[in-house]
């Protein structure tokens, strides 16, 4: 999960093994008062091996890159549980944004 606030331009890219993924990318933006945009994306996907991902920002200001590896452990792995519990805070920071974001459109709106 990545988030942005920078120039109205600005776009995000994501790559999984250095090629451009589409399908399993999630992205919500609002435009901010000073013309800005305020990005949230983010990418749901199942990996069954080894994975790095790359997320790219991209505008005319300039270009910045970050990576993560995902490294796929065997069901019985000590480390299932807590990459679980890592998950469902995940998914769970992901849906506070996602009311967060839908109050403060509906304030922005009201004004």
């Amino acid at each position: 999960t990545h988030i942005f606030a920078g120039p109205s331009d600005a776009r995000f890219v994501w790559k999984k093994n250095g090629q451009k993924v589409g399908v399993c990318v999630n992205e919500q933006s609002h435009t901010l008062a000073d013309g800005r945009v305020h990005v949230l994306s983010w990418v749901k996907d199942a990996v069954a091996e080894n994975s790095e991902y790359h997320c790219s920002i991209t505008s005319k200001a300039g270009n910045k890159t970050s990576k993560v590896l995902i490294a796929v452990e065997g069901k019985d792995s000590i480390g299932h549980n807590g990459w679980i519990k890592e998950y469902n805070s995940w998914r769970s920071a992901v849906s506070e944004h996602n009311t967060m974001m839908q109050n403060w459109k509906t304030t922005w709106e009201s004004c």
